[in-house]
């Protein structure tokens, strides 16, 4: 499924749950906005070679970014959703371990271009004023296009990599003075993931056959761990937050095949800039 669709669901799961509030209770605090960040990706691929002929690729850096919408319903509850994507390139280079081509070990180019994204949906009950304890689905996933050229051959492989699974935290609220305050918060990540993996032609299609994978089920679990430091400019009910998240994930097999990824681990961290706006919707019930 792509992520638009599950964003356009997740949205009107949102829309029709304020909706369906009792018409005497129907009001709603609004927060939407965006988030930008700089962020550092270690995949599984920046740690080992998944490929018979190309060792493991260098880490990524991009920015990333994308909208947050979160709807609160009473001093208790509340529902955010929120999505980012971004575009991130690795590169390998090298020689080849054996021999080919008549016995002269060939130099090798590769590159690779991965467009992440990354979906939350999340419910928040407060235990009180400072601290919230938080659930939800997390989704994960990347569309990845592999280039290797080698003398006149080139190579070509598209893979999609998705992982989904259920996230669980506490988030908390320390006032510092009355318009800014500090936002830590922790949270776990179960994530079960697979791989589809296209080669580009017939000479992909034999390699990947040798590499395999593409049957195996892998549980990605670990924290998210955010900070930020958020100012509040009352007059125009506009939030700023400056701030950093860090996730670990390590990776486990469950089941099917051998595939490089089990043992390593997933590492994304990075600087946040988020801004939101707050409005109320509500509706009266008057009579006569």
């Amino acid at each position: 499924m792509k992520i638009y669709v599950i964003a356009a669901v997740c949205a009107l799961i949102i829309t029709t749950g304020a909706f369906l509030l009792p018409e005497r209770s129907r009001a709603a605090e609004v927060e939407i906005g965006a988030t930008v960040w700089y962020s550092w990706w270690e995949p599984y691929w920046t740690q080992v070679s998944d490929s018979i002929i190309v060792s493991s690729y260098s880490a990524v850096s991009n920015f990333s970014g994308g909208p947050l919408l979160k709807i609160r319903f009473n001093d208790t509850w509340s529902i955010a959703t929120s999505y980012t994507y971004g575009r991130y390139e690795g590169t390998a280079s090298g020689i080849l371990p054996a021999p080919l081509f008549y016995f002269i070990e060939q130099p090798y180019d590769s590159k690779r271009e991965a467009k992440r994204h990354d979906f939350d949906f999340l419910v928040s009950g407060s235990v009180n004023t400072y601290m919230k304890i938080f659930g939800g689905v997390t989704y994960s996933g990347y569309e990845m296009n592999t280039k290797t050229s080698i003398l006149a051959f080139t190579f070509l492989q598209e893979i999609f990599h998705h992982f989904a699974g259920p996230a669980i935290g506490a988030g908390f609220t320390i006032p510092l003075i009355s318009t800014l305050s500090l936002k830590p918060a922790v949270c776990g990540v179960f994530q079960f993931s697979s791989f589809v993996a296209e080669p580009g032609n017939a000479i992909n299609d034999s390699i990947n056959s040798i590499i395999g994978g593409t049957e195996t089920t892998l549980m990605y679990a670990g924290l998210n761990i955010t900070l930020s430091l958020a100012y509040a400019i009352q007059r125009i009910n506009v939030t700023l937050a400056l701030g950093g998240r860090f996730q670990y994930l390590w990776i486990e097999k469950v089941s099917g095949k051998n595939f490089p990824a089990a043992g390593q681990h997933d590492m994304l961290g990075g600087v946040t800039l988020m801004a939101t706006y707050t409005f109320i919707i509500s509706s009266s019930n008057k009579k006569g």
